[in-house]
Order: structure tokens, then C-alpha cells, then sequence
């Protein structure tokens, strides 16, 4: 098979000028001079040469040519595996011809799945490992070397990895320490980082090598992620550089760093509080690092909630005075710099009696009191309005309008009694044998202490409102101390789907129960799960129903919500409280109790406002229930089918918007994805008709509606949605499934006149009505040329929405090109149809193409046609070539004989 010299495991010659030009030349970035301290052997000159030799060639082209064709198939893995065993045979390192494969590659330099090179890496992989005992001995250091810096050259990770454990780099692993510590001197942080991943390198590295610079380059994920999960002394020093940062003025410091580290391309944008908080929580939370090392993040949190408590209180008057105290001394904590803060900051909204109480109440001494604050504590009571105490500037919350601290807010209905506080052992059995009986819907809701610093806080409390009665279980006492309790729970109502759990937006609930008390073991995609979030968004598609009361305020929350719903807002004084406090207050209580029990009202609410509509307000619950629960995932289109095919309420068909009757071209529709063929008959007829491709929503046909002022044409339940957002009388339901009939239901709900001038003056294709009129002469002119440059044939195996698909059809028109612009002579053509008419002046001959860049579809005209027709129609939109032909009368007399006027 070969005939070439005996070169077993040994060194060759080093690449020759010309391969190392074309070696240099395809790196992916030159290598900075005169940084490493190393030699060139390090990092660079690669000992062999990796062109092809003749024969190599030969196979080479013959294995991307099956790869071409079959890919990773039986015979292409034989082939590959036959060249790997010839090889051995011949006394050929394996390992240096793999590099050469692989380096040869068109795709070395971007390997993705899929590719020839990543094949030819994962079979060398399977035919070493079964061969190693074999092969071994052509493993030597210099070709280890090699293979490192030859694969060094291509970006992928994966790669990397299979070529390290293909050559077995870790055995040696010594023998890379020099290159990877040249990575780090030529600026090469990411690899430097990997590989001292793979190689366990850990100890010989600090953080100032690599980890650093990968922050200020914001590059710390990934490979950098996995360095850092085989270390806990990085994560540490890590995370206590990040949070010595903060500290000081974050971007003042770090760009001291750079430059002394010399460190490229850094992200300046990043080089901010903000971003470098939400970096220190990240890596906290990812490996679990006490919050104890990061004293400055914590600070800095506090001192944000600290702004948030007091904005809250002082300016939306949000907070009741229990939960106001409470969550300040949670914020200031014991740092004495916080408490003096504290005062200085109540003074600044000009409540210095808050002031004073605060100051006295921390015992924090009177040099550090604002000025203001010392001349109010000698005369309280003196008029002092020319005092004008400076407010701190408005910081930017994104909270709701401050509420009128006069407002009416809806009320607890039930008595206080019916609060049930469920905090031990014997009142847990109590709720579990009489609480749940004869239930059949609960309302849910969580509460937890607000989160300072980095400490992530566990479920406080867990309401559970029945129509009678709202238990309130104290998770804190009874989280770890009722196993079988929970879990009895959890068969009892969570996975209960005789019981109908009403919730609102209950991802972070559940996140939180989960997380807290994983015993109950349930997931809110199980049936009996209600959001009614998702049925406020649901029934606002329907501009039927009305909530009872108009809001104009609020965002989607709760409490805009419960005002649709029942007249007033929720008091949310008690939110931000300490839940983790016992024993909880009255107010707390009610409130707790409230945010559950209200669920039930708002459902019986909407329950009635649907059911007035006409609409059945069961269906919609089951089918949000229902809808995508424990599925594969699907594509967009089986997505699609199934929404389509659901069972929804029916929304009757409004009456036409047209009073009279109108012309054809003056009507312009969109037509969803269930209905493409009718858009094709609809431009068959003159009439202006969008239409949604496979890959589109069904919401888009709203945009054109309103864009573009189109009626909306849909079938099914999708047209249930869609009407509900154009005026009435603007969405058609389509009941037939046969084409022509589809057409007849279009034209006659909205009164819509036909003439023999209407028919093909539109492109079936793209829709088009701009075309150029082009004689003969220059119409062969244009073939001749196209012809001269080899343009390929074209393909008819087009889309459903972009013209005939089956040989049948194309048959019927006349062929799928020929089927357009048609008058019988001698008609003149340029006054009666309903088209615009262009002269060839907007083509351009040169490229063959129309003036709005369309390729005219020259190809198209069969030999015959080009001798016998003096004029052609050129869309100027899709470039498609027509002409006068037989198939308008056929048309006339056949599919459209009952609609042409």
C-alpha cells in the first residue's frame, strides 16, 4: 500500500521556510516577541512536518470525499481505522500521521461537531485505546510535544481535552509546565488556565497568573469555572481579591492592577460596583464560600438596603413601624459605621425625632450627630423651618407610584379566628386530619426575610387558604423536626390533583419550598396547579371579559390584581418584615393570612366575569393546567400543532366590517401559518395577502394587522387569541378545509368584488404587484447571458406558501412559473389590469437582476416559450418570469367560475 522510508517514532526535520509561513500564517494571533523567557522549543517550532506525502494525500482525499457523502458511517470508520492499522504495519508512527489528519482538516482551526476533523480525533481515539499496548512505544516526549503545540492551534476545549487524553499528556505531564507557564507571559490566560486544569497544576499557580486578568477581561466562566472547582485555595483568594476590590473605588483599582500587570484588553465597562457585586455573589453561591469573606459585599448590600428601607418608609410611606425597626437593625447589624449612617441619613428627610430616637438607641456619641440634629435636641419643639435639611438625591427604585397613605385597602373578610397558627407537632396532626377536608381549592403563599448581604434565607412561613379557614405553618420550628408530617403533606395537597392550588407567579414560592422542605416532593407542572398570573394575561386576550374595576396604575402584581378584582389594594406594610422573628405579630399574622386568602376571592371573581362573557372559564383553567406539563421538548411547530388542536373556549364570529361591497386590490389580509395555501388563492384573485411562514408565531399576525393594516385570517383556537387584539369583525375564522371554499368564505365576509382584472395581477410567490414588461429580444438577451455563466437549474420543490409543490399542480397551471399575468388578446394590458407596470429601464442587464436586487429567474423559461411569446412579466420583487398563456381562461372557467364578477 505505501512506499515510503522507515520512520517509526524518531524525530524529522523541521518544517521547511515555506510550511512555517503557511503554519505562522494561519494562527489565529501572533505570538508577542520578546516576552517568554523561554526558547522557541517551548511554544513553538513543531518537530515534524505535517504536509501530506503523496500517498497520504491520496487517502486524504478519498476519505473527505466519503465523508462527504456518508459521513460518519461503517465503511468511512473502516477506512479511517484500515489507514491507522497500515501505519503500524509500515513501521509509521500512528500518532504523528493523526496530527497530520487532523491538521489538515479545512475545519482545524473552528472544529465543531459534526466535522471531519472532530471524526477523525474521536476514531484515532477508539483505535488507540484498543490498540495501546501495540502502539505505545511511538508515544515518545517530543511527539507529546508536538501534538501540544500542534493542537494548541484550534479553539476548541473538547478537542484539547480528546488530544490529552488521546496522547496521554497527564503521564508526562511535567514536560508541559514550561509551555503552560509561557501561556501565562504571552498573555494566554485561557488556555494557561485549562490546561493547568487538566494537568492538576493547582499548587504551582496563584491567582495573579490567570485568574485575575480572566476578571478584568471578563472571561471567568467556562474553563476558568472548572479550574477554579478543583481548588478551594483559588475560590478563596478569589473571591477576597474581588471583595479587597470593593472596598476601595472599584474602577481606580483595578486599573491600578492593570497597569501594573500589563493585562489587555480589558473590560472597562465592567469596572464598576454593580457588576463587580453581582461577580463576588455569583462565585460566593457557586462554590459555597462563606459569606464571611466578603465583608465589603455585605457592607455594600446592607448599605443599599438601608437606602431601600428608608426610601420606602419616607418617601412611599410603604413600611408599618414594626417592620420598618425591624428591617433596620437587620441591615445596620453591629457595624458602628452603619448605625452612624443610619442617623445621618434619617436626617437628611428631615425626621430628625426619628433621628434622635435612632442616635440615642445606638448610644452613638454627639460629635458624630449632623449639625441639625444637635440644635433639634436642645429645642424640639422650636420652629426651625428656615433649617432646610437637604434631601439626598432621588435614587432610581423600580418600585410602583407611591400609594395615598389615605387609601382604602381591601380588608381580611374572615374573622381573626380563623387564623390558625400551626407551630408544633400536635397542631401539624390537627391541620393534616380535619384542615383539608372536603377542600377541593386552596390559595398558597410564602413569606421569607428579605435578603441582606450575601446570607441566603431559608422559607419563614407557609400559607395554606381554604374558603373557610387560612393555616399559617411555622416552617421555622417545623422545618427539620416532622419528617413524616411533610411528606404526609405532600401526598395529601401537593400532589393532590383533586385539589385545585391557586398561587400568583409561584416560581419563587416554589423555588423556596423546594429548596426548604424538599420532603414534600412535588413540582407545580403536576396537575391541580393554578397561576393566576397566567390567567390575568390569558384573559385579557379576550376583550369581552372586564375585571369589575379599571386601574390605571400598577404593574403586573398582586395588588393591581386584587383591585381589578375587588375594588382596593393590598396593604403591603408587613411585606418587608423579619419572618424569621418570633413570636410574629398580629399584623403579621393578618397579612400573611391575607396575601392566601385573597387568591380564592380573585378566582371566584374571574370565574364570574368569564362565565358573563359567554366563556367557559373551567376550560381555560384545565387547559393552563394541562398545557406543556412534563413534555419533551418539541420543536416550534409541534408546539404550534398542538396549541392549534387544543380545546378553547369558542369566540363567536364577529359581522363584517365592510357595510358595502369593495374592490379586490383595495383588501389586504394576513394569513397565519395553517392557512397558506388560501394565500396563494387570495393572489391568485388581486388581493393582497401576508402570509406567516413554518418558523413564525402565531402572534405576528397581530404586528401586520396593526403595521400594516391587514385583517387577520386564522382557524381553530388560535383564532380565540388572536381576535382578541384587532377591533371586531378584523379576524376571520376559516371553517373549511378545502381551498376554493376558504376563498368563498373570504370573499363573501367581507364583500369583496372580483374582476377579470384582478385575477393574476398579483405575484403568487412574494405577493408582489410591481412588474417589468420585457420584450423578447431582451428577455433571450438575458438568457443567453445567465446561460454563458453556468447558472444552476432550478428547484421546484418549493414551500407551500411560495408556489405549486407536486408535479399535479404544476401540471394544472401550466407550470408553477407560467401560471401568472394573463390577458386574452387583443385586451390591452397596461390600462385594465391592477398591477404597476414598470419599462425595462429598472432591470439591470449586466447582473440580471431587477433594480430592488431580485435574480430574474431566466432559467425558468423553457426553450419553446422563449419563440413564441413577444412580451414577458418580470416580478420585481422575487425576480419570476411570466407570460401570456392559456391557463387564464382555463381559471376563469374552472376554480374561479363562481367568483370572477
Amino acid at each position: 500500500m505505501y512506499q515510503r522510508r522507515d520512520r517509526g517514532g524518531q524525530n524529522h526535520s523541521n518544517f521547511d521556510e515555506g510550511t512555517k509561513m503557511s503554519y505562522y500564517g494561519r494562527k489565529t494571533s501572533k505570538p508577542d516577541k520578546n516576552i517568554s523567557k523561554h526558547d522557541n522549543n517551548c511554544c513553538q517550532d513543531i518537530s515534524i512536518s505535517l504536509e501530506l506525502e503523496d500517498n497520504d494525500s491520496m487517502f486524504f482525499q478519498d476519505l473527505k470525499k466519503m465523508w462527504t457523502m456518508l459521513k460518519n458511517s461503517p465503511p468511512v470508520i473502516s477506512k479511517l481505522h484500515n489507514y491507522y492499522n497500515a501505519c503500524y504495519n509500515l513501521n509509521i508512527n500512528p500518532y504523528v500521521q493523526e496530527l497530520k489528519l487532523i491538521f489538515n482538516c479545512q475545519d482545524f482551526y473552528n472544529i465543531k461537531s459534526k466535522t471531519l476533523p472532530l471524526f477523525v480525533i474521536e476514531e484515532f481515539k477508539k483505535w488507540s485505546t484498543i490498540s495501546r499496548n501495540k502502539i505505545i512505544h511511538f508515544l515518545t516526549p517530543q511527539v507529546q510535544l508536538d501534538a501540544f503545540k500542534v493542537i494548541n492551534l484550534q479553539n476548541s476545549y473538547s478537542v484539547k481535552k480528546m488530544v490529552f487524553e488521546c496522547y496521554e499528556f497527564y503521564q508526562s505531564k511535567d514536560l508541559f509546565f514550561n509551555s503552560i507557564t509561557c501561556m501565562v507571559e504571552r498573555k494566554q490566560y485561557r488556555e494557561a488556565s485549562y490546561y493547568a486544569m487538566l494537568f492538576k497544576f493547582h499548587d504551582k499557580f496563584t491567582i495573579d497568573d490567570f485568574l485575575i486578568p480572566l476578571v478584568l477581561q471578563d472571561k471567568l466562566c467556562g474553563v476558568v469555572d472548572e479550574f477554579l472547582e478543583g481548588s478551594k485555595k483559588h475560590q478563596v483568594d478569589l473571591v477576597q481579591w474581588c471583595d479587597s476590590i470593593l472596598a476601595k473605588n472599584v474602577n481606580h483599582a483595578a486599573m491600578e492592577y492593570v497597569c501594573l500587570k500589563g493585562i489587555a484588553d480589558v473590560k472597562l465597562e465592567k469596572l464598576y460596583a454593580k457588576p463587580w457585586k453581582k461577580l463576588i455573589a455569583r462565585l460566593v453561591k457557586t462554590y459555597r464560600l462563606p459569606s464571611d469573606l466578603t465583608p465589603n459585599l455585605v457592607k455594600k448590600r446592607n448599605e443599599g438596603a438601608l437606602q431601600f428601607i428608608l426610601h420606602k418608609r419616607f418617601i412611599e410611606r410603604a413600611f408599618s413601624d414594626d417592620s420598618y425597626r425591624e428591617m433596620v437593625q437587620e441591615a445596620v447589624g453591629d457595624d458602628e459605621e452603619m448605625k452612624k449612617e443610619l442617623v445621618s441619613q434619617v436626617a437628611t428627610y428631615q425626621e430628625l425625632s426619628e433621628a434622635l430616637r435612632w442616635a440615642h438607641f445606638y448610644n452613638i456619641e454627639k460629635e458624630a450627630w449632623p449639625y441639625g440634629l444637635r440644635i433639634y435636641e436642645e429645642n424640639p419643639n422650636e420652629d426651625r423651618h428656615q433649617l432646610d435639611i437637604l434631601k439626598p438625591e432621588e435614587e432610581t427604585w423600580d418600585l410602583e407610584p407611591a400609594p395615598n397613605e389615605n387609601a382604602d385597602y381591601h380588608k381580611f373578610r374572615l374573622d381573626f379566628n380563623s387564623i390558625r397558627l400551626i407551630d408544633s407537632e400536635e397542631t401539624f396532626h390537627s391541620f393534616l386530619d380535619t384542615g383539608l377536608q372536603d377542600v377541593d381549592i386552596v390559595g398558597i403563599d410564602c413569606e421569607w426575610k428579605p435578603s441582606f448581604g450575601n446570607k441566603t434565607n431559608e422559607l419563614a412561613l407557609m400559607q395554606i387558604a381554604t374558603r373557610k379557614f387560612v393555616f399559617i405553618l411555622d416552617v421555622i420550628n417545623l422545618s427539620d423536626k416532622v419528617p413524616p408530617l411533610w411528606q404526609e403533606l405532600g401526598k395529601l395537597l401537593f400532589n393532590n390533583s383533586g385539589i385545585v392550588k391557586l398561587g400568583f407567579s409561584f416560581s419563587s414560592d416554589y423555588a423556596m419550598i423546594k429548596q426548604t422542605l424538599p420532603l414534600l416532593n412535588f413540582s407545580t407542572k403536576q396537575v391541580g396547579f393554578l397561576d393566576l398570573h397566567s390567567i390575568w394575561k390569558q384573559l385579557e386576550k379576550h376583550s369581552r371579559i372586564k375585571l369589575p374595576y379599571e386601574v390605571r396604575i400598577g404593574g403586573p402584581s398582586l395588588g393591581t390584581l386584587v383591585h381589578h378584582c375587588l375594588g382596593r389594594p393590598l396593604d403591603k406594610s408587613d411585606q418587608f418584615s423579619n419572618w424569621e422573628k418570633r413570636p410574629l405579630r398580629e399584623s403579621q399574622l393578618i397579612y400573611a393570612a391575607l396575601d392566601a386568602y385573597v387568591l380564592i376571592e380573585i378566582y371566584d371573581v374571574m370565574k364570574q366575569c368569564t362565565e358573563s362573557a359567554k366563556l367557559n372559564f373551567d376550560d381555560i383553567c384545565y387547559h393552563l393546567m394541562t398545557n406543556d406539563k412534563t413534555q419533551k421538548k418539541k420543536t416550534k411547530n409541534q408546539g404550534r400543532r398542538k396549541f392549534t388542536n387544543s380545546t378553547a373556549p369558542t369566540v363567536p364570529q364577529a359581522p363584517s366590517p365592510h357595510p358595502a361591497a369593495v374592490p379586490a386590490h383595495q383588501v389586504k389580509v394576513v394569513c397565519d401559518t395553517m392557512l397558506q395555501g388560501l394565500a396563494k388563492n387570495l393572489r391568485r384573485v388581486g388581493i393582497d395577502a401576508a402570509v406567516l411562514q413554518n418558523h413564525q408565531e402565531h402572534q405576528e399576525c397581530v404586528k401586520y394587522a396593526i403595521n400594516e393594516k391587514r385583517y387577520i385570517l386564522s382557524r381553530g383556537g388560535v383564532y380565540n387569541m388572536l381576535s382578541g387584539y384587532v377591533p371586531q369583525g378584523h379576524c376571520l375564522k376559516i371553517l373549511s378545509d378545502d381551498v376554493d371554499e376558504q376563498l368563498k368564505e373570504v370573499l363573501d365576509y367581507y364583500k369583496i368584488i372580483v374582476t377579470r382584472d384582478h385575477i393574476f395581477s398579483r405575484c403568487q410567490a412574494c405577493n408582489g404587484n410591481s412588474f417589468i414588461k420585457v420584450s423578447r429580444s431582451t428577455m433571450s438577451a438575458l438568457v443567453n447571458s445567465a446561460r454563458s455563466v453556468h447558472h444552476p437549474p432550478p428547484c421546484y420543490e418549493e414551500d407551500e406558501a411560495t408556489g405549486f409543490t407536486s408535479e399535479e399542480e404544476l401540471e394544472e397551471a401550466g407550470y408553477s412559473y407560467r401560471k401568472q399575468p394573463y390577458v386574452a388578446p387583443p385586451a390591452p394590458i397596461t390600462t385594465s389590469r391592477k398591477w404597476d407596470l414598470y419599462p425595462d429601464e429598472k432591470l439591470d442587464m449586466g447582473l440580471c437582476q431587477t433594480k430592488q436586487g431580485a435574480k430574474i429567474q431566466v432559467s425558468n423559461i423553457p426553450e419553446g416559450v422563449l419563440n413564441k411569446n413577444e412580451l414577458y412579466y418580470v416580478c420585481e420583487e422575487c425576480g419570476k418570469v411570466f407570460w401570456d398563456g392559456t391557463h387564464f381562461e382555463k381559471v376563469l372557467q374552472g376554480r374561479l367560475k363562481d367568483v370572477v364578477q
